[in-house]
Parts: C-alpha cells; sequence; structure tokens
C-alpha cells in the first residue's frame, strides 16, 4: 500500500481531478558523494517527483505530522505504469555509503573527461542532467549514476519509507518552495496541463484516507467520479 499525503482537503480534490504535481526535493548527497563539484545552483536531475509512503495509514501518525492527514492510496497498477521505486537511504559514513562515493567519483571522472568543451554551458549540462550526460557527452556511466541518484535520500529521512516517482522531463522552471509549486498546478494552464501533471483516474485509486472527525468533510469534497472509493480513518 503506497500512500499520498497531504494536508487539505482541497489538495485532495485537486489531485483526483487533475493529477499529482510535481515537485522539487534536494537530495542534500551533493556534499558527501560528490563533494568536488559545486551543485548550489541546482542539484542534479531536480526535475520533480512524486513521493509516497508504504507506511499502513493506521501507523502513519508521524508521517502525517509532518506531511499531513489527508492520503490517496494508488493501485499498484498506477505505481508500475509511473515506475514508482523505492527510496535508498545512504548513511554519512558506513561500506555501502564508502562504495557509492567511489562509483560517484569514477563516473565524474569519466563525464568530465569527455567534455570537449568545459566553458560551453550545453555541454556543462552533462554534469547535472543525466540525457545531456548521455547525448551529448557520451558518459554512460554518469548517465547510469544519476539515475541511482534519483532515488537516493539521506539516512536521517529513512523513517519516512519513501517510494518516488521522478519526472523524466527536465522541468527546471518548477518552484522549490512547496506553495509556489502547488500554486503552479492550481490550476495548471495550457501546456502544463500536460507538463506539471500527472493524472489519476478512478481505478488508479484504492482508498482515500482522513482522521475519523473528517471524514464528512472529505465525502463532500470527493469529485463524484471517486464516490464510491473506500476512505480508511485514522484515529491519531
Amino acid at each position: 500500500m503506497l500512500t499520498h499525503y497531504t494536508t487539505k482537503v482541497e489538495t485532495v480534490t485537486k489531485i483526483l481531478t487533475d493529477g499529482f504535481g510535481w515537485r522539487r526535493c534536494c537530495r542534500n548527497l551533493c556534499h558527501l558523494l560528490v563533494p568536488i563539484h559545486d551543485f548550489s545552483r541546482r542539484e542534479p536531475q531536480d526535475f520533480g517527483m512524486i513521493s509516497f509512503t508504504e507506511i499502513e495509514p493506521q501507523h502513519a501518525q508521524t508521517h502525517c505530522s509532518c506531511f499531513g492527514y489527508f492520503g490517496a492510496v494508488i493501485s499498484d497498477k498506477w505505481a508500475r505504469k509511473h515506475r514508482v521505486q523505492r527510496v535508498v537511504y545512504v548513511d554519512e559514513k558506513g561500506p555501502f555509503t564508502d562504495a557509492l562515493k567511489e562509483l560517484f567519483s569514477i563516473g565524474y571522472k569519466d563525464v568530465t573527461e569527455r567534455i570537449e568543451y568545459p566553458k560551453d554551458k550545453g555541454w556543462l549540462l552533462a554534469y547535472e542532467n543525466k540525457n545531456a550526460a548521455g547525448a551529448i557527452a557520451g558518459s554512460r556511466m554518469w548517465y547510469n549514476l544519476l539515475t541511482i541518484w534519483e532515488y537516493l535520500e539521506p539516512a536521517a529521512s529513512a523513517n519516512q519509507r519513501e517510494w518516488r516517482a521522478v519526472n523524466s522531463q527536465p522541468l527546471y522552471s518548477l518552484r522549490k518552495d512547496k506553495a509556489e509549486s502547488i500554486a503552479q498546478i492550481s490550476p495548471a494552464q495550457g501546456w502544463a496541463k500536460w507538463v506539471n501533471l500527472v493524472p489519476i483516474l478512478r481505478e488508479d485509486v484504492e482508498a482515500l484516507v482522513c482522521k475519523a472527525s473528517d471524514v464528512d468533510l472529505l465525502r463532500k469534497n470527493i469529485p463524484e467520479a471517486f464516490r464510491g472509493v473506500e476512505i480508511i480513518q485514522t484515529h491519531f
């Protein structure tokens, strides 16, 4: 069971009506895995993600206190279609971290040696954009390492037990601030409907989640097409 949580019932309505919105989320691992490069302007592959937790709703009180008490449980079919993957949590120290650091060091050296014009912005995109790394610089190693990067997270966040879908498109226009990113899709206009949003249909939603005290509020705001969806009540 994978659930996406949010703070407002209105946001659940927008998700069911328009779809999930991509949201930027820094991994905060540059200092650990690629300390040789300055990624302060933009982290690699920071094109947005949609996050879910595998924590069962009845045990998600701590998670909900951070992300909100209204949730949407997605189907396995939707998760497979959008390539939702389990997050890998990385400790500051340890054998797994040491292996990652060495791999990223080798990959960084490989892509650097393949950048023919180090002052050209197009070529420099190879450091932070895996498609540029593969198509422009020709570094399949760095391309694959940046794919791994998309699913990494510091161990300090391991209690979130996160799974995520990551955006395959270089959407540099996404805002870092959560409120601003939500505003971008409330409602999305023109091309943003197809770029900023990932549709979700009735058959893609296994259940909705809310506090027992908010069931009537949630039912009132559910779009007509989703009225038959089960509501899991929590009693935190």
